[in-house]
């Protein structure tokens, strides 16, 4: 499936509308080929719990939305998903949302399947998706047959797709999440991950006291030291008491070039007293070149890792890495980020050596610059930031809504 853009789908009902007294979207969907009401439409904030099936005239509403610009997605099967960035207390009308019927379905375009994809993929899939954490442990997915694998011509590059919704159990967190997954790539070439699509929660329900003292207790642990917390301290200009210390990082490219094992030698006439042994080894220039100079300390690179990493020894504040335009504050900076989280430590699989007492640390590349940051803390576009280490490393398993709130914050 595709995503359409709204401006030519979306159109404002010139009906007459009480003034909303909460954040409220409402609405009908109909498809754009017959102009018939959708029954039983999916419709949701990405990200959140507010969603619902239209009714059996296509009409739908969400009620107390997330405050900010929110993606708004329409899925029904036969039809393109529609996602649409909304802001539900400009809203003074309900939408009528046109769904077009699935371009690739219509064409009959077949694509070529692997037909042992899930036996081969399955495990890469699952890494990389549900990820390795403690909490990742506890997620299952229900329906992993819907998946289905293809690769492109070369073999460099797998893509992976859905027949409908994923859904996913956080027996951790205590959340059931439909992930209308759009698309999830692996390139071999570059072990390159990218993946996209709509997330929709779901609260489980127990009677027992016990496990929802423990989702409270997670889904706080989940929170705190995430990029949503990190995000919300830093136009909150918090990350002192928040836990966090900020630096920029400088990552260059190796350059080596050969020198003798043992170097040659000269007395202070110039004559040599000690020859060049003919055994050589690879000095990396860029190396020598950052260590002379004093305001940068190197930190460890990943294992087989084609660069060096330095960081700059004065730590940053929270207004060098955002700005604020027209009042919305805006997501900007050079080099790479590297974030310590010091509330919490590093879980043994993922620490050097496997270390117990090691802090969390995340890098973050800016993508595109001036992504605008919600007051919740979350990013209207996440696919402007490459996240790396610790925050690379959190996927389903510590996954949480945009409007949860933990009580302590």
């Amino acid at each position: 499936m595709s995503i359409r853009s709204f401006v030519s789908l979306v159109i404002f009902l010139g009906l007459p509308l009480l003034t909303f007294c909460q954040r409220n979207i409402e609405g009908k969907v109909i498809g754009a080929d017959d102009r018939k009401p959708l029954l039983f439409a999916n419709v949701f904030i990405s990200n959140s719990t507010k969603g619902q099936q239209t009714d059996d005239k296509g009409n739908f509403k969400l009620t107390n939305v997330p405050a900010g610009v929110q993606d708004l997605v329409i899925s029904y099967i036969g039809y393109e998903t529609l996602s649409i960035k909304i802001k539900a207390d400009t809203l003074k009308k309900p939408l009528l949302i046109l769904l077009t019927p699935d371009a690739i379905a219509l064409q009959g375009v077949t694509v070529r399947r692997l037909k042992n994809g899930f036996e081969k993929y399955y495990p890469l899939f699952k890494e990389y998706f549900i990820g390795k954490t403690e909490f990742s442990e506890s997620c299952i997915l229900k329906n992993p047959k819907v998946l289905w694998f293809s690769m492109n011509d070369d073999e460099s590059e797998l893509t992976i797709k859905a027949e409908e919704p994923l859904e996913i159990e956080n027996r951790a967190l205590g959340y059931t999440i439909k992930y209308q997954l759009e698309e999830f790539k692996y390139n071999f070439s570059q072990s390159y991950v990218s993946f996209y699509g709509f997330p929709f929660f779901q609260e489980m329900t127990t009677k027992n006291e016990k496990k929802l003292t423990k989702w409270h207790e997670n889904r706080e642990k989940a929170y705190f030291g995430s990029p949503q917390h990190f995000f919300k301290s830093t136009i909150n200009f918090d990350w002192s008491n928040a836990g966090y210390r900020v630096y920029t990082m400088i990552r260059e490219e190796k350059r080596y070039f050969m020198v003798p094992l043992i170097p040659e030698v000269k007395d202070s006439l110039g004559n040599i007293i000690q020859h060049a042994s003919k055994q050589k080894k690879e000095i990396d220039s860029t190396d020598i070149l950052l260590s002379k100079d004093f305001w940068l300390h190197k930190v460890p690179n990943p294992k087989r890792a084609s660069f060096v990493q330095y960081l700059k020894r004065l730590p940053l504040d929270e207004n060098c890495i955002f700005e604020v335009k027209e009042q919305n504050p805006y997501l900007n900076f050079e080099h790479f980020l590297y974030v310590f989280y010091d509330r919490e430590f590093e879980e043994p699989q993922f620490a050097d050596l496997g270390k117990k007492d090691a802090p969390q640390v995340s890098i973050l590349t800016l993508l595109e610059p001036r992504t605008l940051i919600e007051a919740t803390g979350h990013l209207v576009n996440p696919l402007a930031v490459l996240f790396e280490g610790r925050w690379g490393n959190e996927k389903m398993g510590e996954f949480l809504p945009i409007d949860y709130v933990p009580d302590s914050f």
